[in-house]
């Protein structure tokens, strides 16, 4: 039986977990998680301005001490209530509830900071999202597409 995983949010703590986490990764998750960029080193600075400095958080998901899957929700403008949501999970980890579990805990964890809508975007090639997206709630979820893009608007919930 696979260990627990356990969700909860970043700290300064976990950002060596993180790093071996996304060495990890293969460059095609890399690549369908930044939308065609494979530079790990971008990826991880962004983690970390994130959890350092940043208007956002970061969700790790760990078995034991060892992290395998983070879900950062990114402000691009300070206290705005609106994020974007960017989800990845260990390649050897992928198909075991784990980025369900991620997405799970985004609407707490999204209104008590203050936000109230996620965007997020999924190419058509990424069958893996795309079929995570059917645990989102339908009544929440406004989607198009875009050329080859899925551009989506998740509403959370109203904050309290």
């Amino acid at each position: 039986m696979p260990p627990a995983v356990c969700v909860r949010r970043a700290g300064p703590g976990d950002l060596d977990g993180l790093g071996r986490m996304v060495l990890r990764c293969s460059a095609e998750s890399i690549r369908d998680r930044m939308h065609g960029g494979t530079r790990r080193d971008d990826l991880l600075r962004e983690m970390r301005d994130t959890v350092l400095h940043g208007d956002g958080t970061v969700l790790v998901a760990a078995e034991r001490h060892r992290t395998v899957g983070c879900l950062e929700l990114v402000r691009r403008a300070p206290g705005a209530p609106r994020a974007e949501m960017a989800l990845l999970v260990e390649d050897d980890r992928q198909g075991r509830g784990i980025g369900t579990r991620l997405l799970d805990a985004v609407p707490a964890c999204a209104r008590s900071a203050g936000i109230a809508v996620v965007g997020f975007s999924v190419e058509a090639g990424n069958g893996r999202a795309r079929r995570l997206l059917r645990h989102l709630p339908a009544g929440g979820l406004q989607w198009q597409w875009q050329q080859a893009t899925l551009e989506a608007t998740w509403h959370v919930g109203a904050l309290r």
